[in-house]
């Protein structure tokens, strides 16, 4: 049954915001093994349909997808429009960064997204940007659903005025509200290729994280049919991996595009993202919302000699921390040394590492903050649930799970010395080698 009204929502905005491959000569070093059968799709449909926010879960999975439609239409057009300004904290914005938001606007006001809408950046006048706002609210359009009423640019400014409200809860405890972030890993969004970008949605009740909801576009992956006893396999296939071939050239069995969703103690699902365009009044039903959809695990490395370490590409190895730290562990188990070091590079934000943790195709990464640092809710929320409910673990340094740090309606809050998400197995041994050097630093 939906959630009664009257909640609130809290997202990531820009200055126009709101609340809210490989071929088979190529060797693939360690990717995911994430198990698809044939059983999975009528599972998930029992699962969720058992859940009491299926709903909400069923109206997250439909906008995120959208969502994502609508951030590869936008790519297509982004050069020849020149559709990119710049946020007030000087990171790139885009059309699609500002659609994304409006299109949950919409639903969130016809249907099960229903929520108030709270806590936004300041609105630049219209009359500056009436050409940005235009390619907004074109391309929300293209992808809304049909219980979105007809869109102008007045609108779209109308809505992004809503999410100049501050949050204003009676009880923060005693509320729910939607934490998204629109384009998490807008540079990756930018620079194309095969960096990572994901439309992340999460949702809070009474300070419980419940469910999360990534779109990741740009992630490429391959299927295995009858890979193990008959059971189809997914891998996930990296840059690096298109780095092994001549001028970085895709096959015909890569695929693009995946739709991760989790709700509490329902697990962690994925299925590929559906590049059929929606009609604008097509009403899709909870089996054509999951149909497709497979559960997915972290995976099973249990020594970290063998783990894959997911990191920013901006970050060298063997600069980290936790390098130092394994290349001098008495363990031969837990001993790394640079050269054995199995890297997973990735470009760009934090959801597209957890969303790398959840699908198998890393065993950890870990955030380095400064002491006191603080980070923003919709840079973890949908990430974390979806990591926990595939098995894996989220703590900071010291191990308190972040699910106890997002809920409290905040937008910032302040993970001790770091933040670590591993498959579970490998949880005590990274705080053990990792979090003394933090303490001591």
């Amino acid at each position: 049954m939906p959630m009664a009204d009257p909640v609130c929502s809290v997202g990531r905005l820009s200055s126009l915001g709101f609340v809210p491959r490989v071929s088979s000569n190529v060797v693939i070093k360690r990717l995911s093994a994430t198990s698809w059968t044939p059983r999975c799709a009528l599972d998930v449909k029992i699962k969720m349909g058992d859940s009491k926010f299926q709903h909400e879960l069923k109206a997250a999975v439909d906008v995120v997808e959208r969502a994502c439609r609508l951030c590869l239409s936008v790519k297509t057009s982004l050069n020849e429009t020149g559709g990119m300004v710049e946020k007030n904290d000087a990171t790139p914005v885009t059309v699609a960064d500002f659609g994304v938001q409006a299109l949950l606007v919409g639903e969130e006001d016809a249907g099960h997204l229903r929520k108030d809408l709270v806590e936004g950046m300041k609105t630049p006048e219209t009359s500056k940007s009436p050409a940005l706002v235009d390619l907004v609210t074109e391309e929300v359009a293209r992808v809304a659903s049909e219980r979105v009423c007809s869109l102008t640019p007045e609108k779209v400014m109308a809505a992004i005025d809503r999410g100049g409200k501050k949050l204003n809860f009676t009880n923060r405890l005693k509320s729910s509200y939607w934490v998204l972030d629109p384009i998490d890993g807008t540079r990756g969004f930018l620079r194309g290729g095969h960096a990572l970008y994901v439309v992340g949605l999460a949702l809070v009740v009474d300070g419980q994280l419940v469910l999360g909801v990534m779109g990741c576009p740009n992630v490429s992956y391959v299927v295995n049919e009858g890979a193990v006893h008959g059971t189809p396999k997914l891998q996930m296939v990296s840059a690096q991996d298109f780095n092994k071939r001549p001028n970085g050239t895709h096959s015909a069995d890569v695929q693009t595009g995946l739709l991760m969703a989790s709700c509490t103690g329902c697990g962690c699902w994925v299925k590929p993202l559906s590049r059929r365009p929606v009609k604008s009044e097509e009403k899709l039903t909870m089996e054509d919302i999951f149909k497709d959809m497979l559960e997915t695990k972290v995976d099973n490395c249990k020594v970290l000699k063998k783990a894959r370490f997911c990191i920013s590409d901006h970050e060298v190895w063997r600069s980290l921390p936790l390098a130092v730290a394994l290349a001098s562990a008495s363990s031969s188990e837990d001993r790394v040394a640079e050269h054995e070091a199995d890297i997973l590079p990735l470009c760009c934000g934090s959801l597209c590492k957890y969303f790398a943790i959840a699908f198998g195709g890393a065993s950890l990464f870990i955030l380095h903050l400064n002491e006191g640092s603080s980070v923003k809710v919709w840079d973890h929320a949908a990430g974390v649930i979806c990591v926990t409910e595939a098995g894996g673990q989220v703590t900071d340094v010291i191990g308190t799970p972040l699910q106890e740090m997002i809920g409290t309606g905040q937008v910032l809050f302040k993970p001790e010395g770091g933040v670590i998400a591993t498959n579970g197995s490998l949880r005590d041994k990274v705080l053990q080698r990792f979090g003394p050097i933090k303490r001591r630093s």
